[in-house]
């Protein structure tokens, strides 16, 4: 299954190399309880027939809208068996009363360019209706579209930027345990001379095709890390038969170290496709993040059991967020699986200490962390000293003693002895 920006993708390549397949535009508006998640994953997969790899390639390709729409991109070889297979499908529905089903077709060799404008027109409908604050969307979709070409051209080291996420630890004070990597919006922002966070439409669309290049250069990376590596994913993504792909194709070196992050909006949003890229996750051995996991209850409160929970300590307002009597809705949930994330400055970290946080990320741990080094490197430059050894009435030098986190650190844990819960 494809997701939007794959369908916009997908059609303007389609006008620009005339395939030798067929494409048809379901449209699900006339059938009864389509939202229905068992009957609609019922109905797609009749749909779509066998989704296993053809051993020629040619397989039908769908794209899920997530909304009333789907579409089917069906090489000429399946296409008396697709089009046998839908129509005993839409008889089935009328026969129990459940409605119509609207077909759109396109022969991809004579009508690329039909099919590339309707899709083009489903998309500014959708994103309307799911971004009323967009731009109009054919600003918002040629802007995609430039950022679909150069995105597949660009050096994406350029883009990329990692952070340290870190375990509070009352004797060491604060230990490196992961690597967060993840897409500068604001190198975005100035390749794209745009503004992403106030164009939502472009930014979730964007994001989506950053997806495979990210894990792309993943494979690419000779770099060898000791700590486990975090990147942000969307759910369709990760549910995709491609990220099983390239997962199978990690080296050794990757292989218990990759971390996923898929934001709680995901989540609320469709939870049939959350959990799918849940299970494909735990079935190739990676760990699971929910991001942005909000401080203050929603209105459901259920969360699914994954490896990791991030939570931010600034809001979208940039303030920060009063959690002392928010996250008591994350019930069961470890604390010792909870990462702070955005720690603006030094309260942030005593925040986390207080409320029995483990991890914790952002510009103050690693403030606080670099301070840690300097302290230890200038006591252990005053061990090496001349002279700088003492000896007891006996003649033998007394052991050095072990370096002390920073007194900011002493502060927060009182001393050192006690636990970061």
């Amino acid at each position: 299954m494809q997701n939007l920006s794959g369908l916009l993708g997908a059609a303007e390549h389609c006008r620009r190399d005339k395939p030798h397949r067929h494409a048809v535009i379901l449209d699900l508006s006339g059938l009864l309880h389509i939202d229905e998640p068992v009957f609609r994953r019922t109905l797609r997969r009749w749909l779509v027939g066998d989704e296993k790899p053809a051993a020629d390639g040619a397989n039908v390709i769908l794209f899920d809208t997530g909304k009333d729409k789907l579409v089917l991109s069906i090489p000429d070889s399946l296409l008396t068996e697709r089009r046998q297979a839908l129509g005993r499908v839409a008889e089935a529905l009328a026969s129990h009363h459940r409605g119509e089903l609207r077909t759109a077709w396109f022969d991809l060799s004579r009508e690329a360019d039909g099919f590339a404008d309707a899709v083009r027109n489903l998309v500014e409908q959708m994103g309307s209706e799911q971004y009323p604050d967009a731009p109009p969307a054919a600003d918002a979709l040629d802007k995609f579209m430039e950022m679909e070409r150069t995105l597949h051209a660009v050096d994406l080291s350029s883009l990329l930027r990692e952070k340290i996420i870190f375990r509070l630890d009352a004797e060491q004070g604060l230990v490196p345990a992961m690597v967060e990597r993840t897409v500068s919006i604001e190198a975005l922002d100035r390749l794209f001379a745009t503004h992403m966070r106030r164009e939502p439409w472009l930014f979730d669309q964007a994001t989506a095709l950053l997806d495979r290049r990210m894990l792309y250069d993943l494979l690419r990376d000779d770099a060898v890390h000791t700590l486990p590596i975090a990147v942000k994913l969307h759910a369709a993504t990760v549910a995709g038969e491609e990220f099983r792909e390239m997962t199978a194709r990690f080296p050794a070196r990757l292989h218990g170290k990759l971390v996923v992050e898929m934001t709680f909006l995901e989540w609320v949003a469709d939870r049939e496709l959350y959990r799918k890229a849940m299970m494909q996750a735990k079935a190739d051995e990676v760990a699971v993040a929910i991001d942005h996991i909000p401080a203050l209850a929603p209105s459901d409160t259920e969360l699914p059991m994954v490896d990791w929970y991030r939570i931010p300590w600034l809001g979208e307002d940039g303030a920060p967020v009063d959690l002392s009597g928010g996250i008591t809705w994350l019930g069961p949930v470890a604390r010792s699986r909870c990462i702070l994330t955005r720690c603006q400055d030094d309260q942030a970290l005593e925040d986390a200490r207080t409320l029995g946080f483990r991890y914790v990320e952002g510009p103050a741990a690693t403030r606080a962390y670099h301070d840690g080094l300097k302290v230890g490197e200038e006591q252990r430059r005053e061990r090496t000293a001349p002279g700088a050894g003492q000896t007891n009435n006996l003649g033998v030098e007394q052991p050095d003693e072990p370096v002390k986190p920073s007194s900011w650190w002493s502060r927060l844990f009182g001393g050192g002895g006690r636990s970061a819960g």
